[in-house]
């Protein structure tokens, strides 16, 4: 990942916080690591504890952010949702995988999409 990408990420996570923050949702963590992968944002929303996948773009391609997760990017998160749960002694709370979208637009503005409930563990 090239620099100018890092950064563009950074800023979106920041750019997520702030919205899902004016939505009502409660972070709780920024980027969680585990050795299965990271998890970008983990934040509560009501009864539910939401593991928040962040992806940031500045130009439309072919297909969708959302698609742009793929299986095996699913797969990580699922593991290290699932480790975030078993080091913090989690029991009997609903969970669920939001996705965020974050479109730069060439004027300077974002445009942002949220996804909630974008997959499951099945």
């Amino acid at each position: 990942m090239g620099k100018e990408s890092y950064l563009l990420g950074k800023e979106g996570e920041q750019i997520a916080q702030r919205y899902l923050s004016e939505q009502g949702f409660r972070i709780i963590v920024t980027n969680f690591r585990s050795a299965q992968g990271e998890i970008d944002l983990v934040a509560q929303d009501g009864d539910f504890l939401v593991f928040v996948e962040v992806k940031s773009y500045s130009f439309r391609s072919y297909g969708t952010p959302v698609g742009a997760i793929t299986k095996n990017k699913k797969r990580s998160l699922i593991h290290a949702a699932r480790t975030y749960i078993v080091r913090h002694n989690i029991k009997d709370i609903y969970c669920r995988f939001d996705v965020l979208t974050i479109f730069n637009k060439q004027d300077g503005t974002q445009v942002i999409e949220h996804y909630r409930n974008a997959f499951t563990i099945n």
